[in-house]
């Protein structure tokens, strides 16, 4: 037999999943492999490994039918409408496919202003609509704009996509509505009405998860909101008059997608299980089953910092909504701005991964993977469960009112800012790797929520966030500080032994300390304290001072160190966490505090910086 016939025939042996366990548990050196097994936010256990016995029929009887998706890009307001139709223009050009904003009276930050019909004649001058799809979020009502693309004259036979009203949304975003549900719901029943008669094709009901997703809540409590708010649509169009398949066919979804890459593509996955469910339920047929799904990256895990990472993060992102099956996609600016470059660095990513990665090519590609369909089985389990929990308390808008909702979104919410704080959850650039040479730009704020005592509908609102926020502040403390003084807030470096036994404890302080804009001053290698203080001498140090050394070099040398460097003027870290008992020795004798692996990074900054006075200069 030729040598290319027994590579042909040749296969890896056929292996149980409890000789992969053996082998696996010889590795970790008699540890179980659930210790492989991780907890996510959504409570579910990861394992290190699936097999065919974790595959899913619910998940398996819903594949999806197509591998493409519209390309979508969120308009900001600019300077003036002229403006902002030559933008257009030109971005249509390069390859946009579906013309994206927001509008009054959505509260959304940088909604356009559009009220009058010669304000979105202008924006939309000399674009033909019949081949781009028009996607208008209106925050709780669509009246406004309609009335205004009815006064234009603008003809929308043709007209595709979608202008949404999201009152529900609107409330948990804002805490406030100016007008009764109820009349909310009427506007809805009479903007599907117009529709019918003058465009067809279009969609007015647009439930977002923008919300809940930007004010830290998990996949499933995103998904299980999500489909509470849209059951409350469909029950009320269905008392306006509407049939199950009218209502639901009414009805399109926004999604964030975040940075954990399986969990938000199976998110996807399960929000059409869920809604075929639901919509089953209500007795609704199979093409009234069917999911129109936008995705959009994520607000909630970008940062000001070192912002040129937001286009990585903004490309796995869109990687998984793509995966997902995502019906389009809006691929947010690195900058979160409308600025031409950046935008086009954005609809670029779509581009790249259709036709360089090819994923527009394969239809459901994460089909048959045991590990998706199973995460996407509990996702849709789970997301169930807390939307029966929501139906129990009266629906979405009476869990908010209790604040049932806003509380389990809080107590996520906690958890993720914690890991961010200690850096169990890193943000590069942010929490690790700073960049302390970086062009901080004015720090971008969030928007205030305004109270109204007397709004017709109020409940306690989800306030949107990021999780670099805490770590941005540190930055822009610094940088005031730094512009005041003429230097940087710095931290001396006091290295004992030779540098291969402390640069790991030096690079890690190092890194520790410059997140929070604190530039470390590195010193030579010491093996005696003598050495120490005649180089302190000379330096004339004040403020902190942080020694490093290994294990070894602090039974020889750190005591005399802390001694040598410990003054009135002074505060001295030490790198490392020793045991309890000789932490306490080596506070009596100056050591203020340690920083190590498990430390609170941010709150150990912030400590540092209110003893520097650098929260005198806040941002």
């Amino acid at each position: 037999m030729s040598k290319l016939k027994k590579m042909k025939n040749n296969s890896f042996p056929k292996v149980t999943m409890e000789e992969w366990v053996e082998q696996a548990e010889k590795a970790l050196k008699g540890k179980p492999v659930s210790k492989l097994n991780t907890v996510t936010y959504e409570g579910i256990t990861r394992k290190p490994v699936y097999t065919e016995n974790d595959r899913s029929e619910l998940a398996s009887k819903n594949l999806l039918e197509k591998s493409d998706w519209a390309v979508s890009q969120q308009l900001y307001a600019s300077t003036s409408f002229e403006e902002m139709n030559a933008q257009l223009k030109l971005e249509l050009e390069s390859g946009l496919q579906s013309i994206r904003f927001a509008t009054f009276p959505s509260t959304e930050p940088k909604a356009l202003l559009i009220k009058k019909p010669t304000d979105l004649k202008t924006l939309l001058k000399e674009i033909s609509l019949d081949d781009i799809a028009l996607q208008v979020h209106a925050g709780a009502s669509a009246t406004t704009f309609i009335n205004a693309l009815i006064d234009s004259d603008i003809e929308t036979k043709n007209l595709h996509g979608i202008i949404g009203a999201d009152p529900v949304g609107e409330l948990a975003a804002t805490g406030k509505l100016s007008q009764p549900l109820e009349q909310y719901y009427d506007e809805m029943k009479s903007n599907i009405e117009w529709k019918e008669n003058n465009a067809p094709f279009l969609k007015t009901v647009w439930v977002q998860s923008n919300a809940y997703h930007n004010g830290g809540a998990n996949a499933v409590q995103e998904l299980a909101v999500v489909m509470a708010t849209a059951v409350e649509y469909l029950q009320q169009l269905m008392y306006r008059g509407l049939t199950i398949e009218e209502a639901s066919q009414e009805i399109a979804f926004t999604f964030p997608v975040g940075s954990d890459f399986f969990m938000e593509l199976s998110k996807l996955r399960a929000a059409r299980v869920l809604w075929a469910n639901i919509v089953e339920a209500f007795g609704g047929n199979e093409r009234a089953q069917k999911m129109n799904v936008h995705a959009t990256t994520s607000m909630f895990t970008k940062s000001n910092l070192d912002p040129y990472v937001n286009m990585l993060r903004s490309t796995t992102e869109a990687f998984s909504a793509a995966i997902g099956g995502a019906d389009s996609i809006n691929v947010d600016s690195y900058q979160q701005g409308k600025d031409a470059f950046s935008r086009r660095v954005a609809r670029n990513t779509h581009y790249i991964l259709k036709e360089e990665s090819f994923l527009d090519k394969v239809v459901d590609p994460a089909a048959g993977s045991y590990y998706v369909e199973n995460l996407t089985n509990q996702l849709a389990d789970e997301a169930w469960k807390l939307f029966q929990e929501l139906d129990k308390l009266g629906g979405i808008v009476e869990a908010m009112r209790s604040n049932f909702l806003q509380d389990r979104i809080a107590e996520v919410k906690v958890k993720r800012l914690k890991d961010v704080q200690n850096r169990k959850k890193v943000l590069v650039g942010t929490n690790m790797y700073a960049n302390l040479q970086e062009e901080l730009k004015q720090q971008i704020s969030t928007t205030a929520i305004e109270e109204n005592e007397h709004a017709p509908v109020k409940v306690q609102a989800i306030r949107p966030l990021r999780l670099s926020e805490a770590f941005e502040s540190l930055r822009y403390q610094a940088k005031v500080y730094q512009e005041k003084q003429g230097t940087p807030p710095k931290v001396t470096l006091i290295n004992l032994g030779s540098l291969a036994t402390h640069k790991p404890r030096t690079d890690f302080s190092s890194g520790f300390f410059q997140v929070g804009g604190l530039q470390p001053v590195v010193s030579p290698s010491f093996e005696n304290a003598k050495e120490i203080v005649e180089w302190v001498s000379l330096q004339n140090i004040t403020g902190y001072v942080c020694i490093c050394g290994s294990d070894d070099t602090y039974e020889e040398l750190l005591n005399a160190a802390v001694m040598a460097v410990n003054s009135p003027n002074r505060k001295v870290l030490v790198a490392g966490l020793p045991e309890a008992t000789r932490q306490k020795a080596l506070q009596e004798i100056g050591v203020s505090d340690f920083i190590h692996m498990r430390s609170n990074c941010y709150e150990q900054l912030l400590v540092i910086h209110q003893e520097m006075g650098l929260t005198d200069n806040e941002a």
